[in-house]
């Protein structure tokens, strides 16, 4: 995994004492600071290089989110392709990532690509507190939309102030979605079951071939290790699906390895997609990519994907090979509408909120299962 240095800060004074901006500027001494209350304009200082935005990640501007705090999915405010949502919440707690992966739709999401983190963390926990006073469900919420939600911890410490903070929760889950192995924060702090850390994977090679400056397979799988031996929880998420030739075999290998090894609390199951303007930025930044060729259909959410028929393939088969492992793992479609949840799962919820509950619910299972592996095993102990 390459990690991040910026070659300059930018911090909005009015949060120049956050922790989070005091715990940046410690890492980083030697790089210059400038205060500013303004967003950064750099656009001018990006205008020679071949590639804007790998220079403008260089830039890192440390300020306040002044809007939502807290939002769902985007897939549950969707009314363009009757999307099938499981009621997931967002935190934004930063935005882009420094990370290359190939597919990456935050290529052209912004017209300024700044590495930005929020640092009023004090408003963040706020919000959180003041959504799980009014819900009386379980709920999970995540922070791996917008940027992804361990690659810059080392520096940040978020995770510092939202493992304990969802420790003395009951009724929320913390998803920390990632494909770094910057876990050092992590294991200082019992999550007590309140956590879980999921990995975006793919097959080995599918990772060298897409996924730059990222931690290999070998690395994510033995960050994930440590972080159940520290009491995490570990789900998987295999998104975006790849129809390489072969992939059959690698997603069976991949799924085997997964499985073998660990006992998933969900696994969320997504096949490539983009907009036009994402693979026309694609086609720009990496143009030996093979990603955008082949047989691609639009959907009525403006994006371009597989066709429908070989998205259910993807998704039966690759399905096929968990149920070979755990039937009670929770599989889910991300991003994906009802007739092909119908036609490659064999069902579909009756609400998001039915989808939540059938994920969240297996996570007690889990934890009784564990639980009752403990008892077992003191058991022999006393009674051999």
């Amino acid at each position: 995994m390459i990690f991040y240095r910026p070659s300059k800060i930018y911090v909005d004074p009015s949060v120049g004492d956050s922790p989070i901006t005091q715990s940046i500027l410690k890492t980083f001494p030697d790089v210059p600071c400038d205060y500013t209350c303004e967003k950064p304009n750099i656009l001018n200082q990006l205008s020679g290089y071949s590639d804007p935005l790998l220079e403008g990640k260089k830039h890192l501007w440390i300020t306040r989110n002044q809007g939502k705090l807290l939002k769902k999915c985007g897939a549950s405010t969707s009314s363009l392709n009757n999307l099938v949502c499981c009621n997931y919440f967002i935190l934004d707690f930063s935005f882009n990532c420094h990370f290359e992966c190939v597919y990456c739709f935050l290529q052209e999401y912004t017209n300024l690509p700044l590495m930005i983190v929020y640092a009023n963390i004090d408003e963040m926990l706020h919000a959180l507190q003041e959504l799980l006073d009014t819900t009386s469900s379980s709920i999970r919420i995540g922070t791996g939309e917008m940027a992804d939600s361990l690659a810059l911890d080392e520096i940040t410490g978020f995770s510092q102030y939202l493992v304990p903070f969802f420790a003395n929760q009951k009724k929320a889950f913390l998803e920390l979605k990632t494909k770094s192995d910057s876990i050092q924060n992590l294991l200082k702090w019992d999550p007590k079951g309140q956590t879980v850390v999921a990995w975006s994977m793919s097959p080995s090679s599918y990772i060298q071939k897409y996924d730059f400056k990222t931690a290999s397979f070998e690395e994510r799988l033995k960050a994930a290790k440590l972080c159940e031996q520290a009491g995490y929880k570990i789900a998987f998420h295999l998104d975006p699906l790849i129809a390489e030739p072969t992939w059959k075999e690698d997603y069976q290998e991949l799924i085997d390895h997964l499985f073998s090894n660990f006992n998933p609390a969900w696994v969320s199951l997504g096949a490539l997609r983009f907009n036009a303007n994402l693979k026309s930025m694609i086609q720009k930044r990496f143009p030996h990519t093979t990603l955008t060729v082949g047989e691609f259909v639009s959907t009525p959410d403006g994006k371009k994907r597989y066709f429908r028929q070989f998205r259910e393939e993807l998704y039966q088969t690759v399905h096929g090979y968990i149920e070979k492992y755990h039937r009670q793992t929770p599989t889910y479609l991300c991003m994906e509408n009802k007739v092909v949840w119908q036609n490659s799962m064999g069902s579909v919820p009756l609400s998001e909120q039915d989808l939540e509950k059938h994920i969240v619910t297996h996570m007690g299972t889990f934890e009784r299962c564990q639980n009752l592996s403990l008892l077992l095993f003191l058991r022999g102990l006393f009674f051999a």
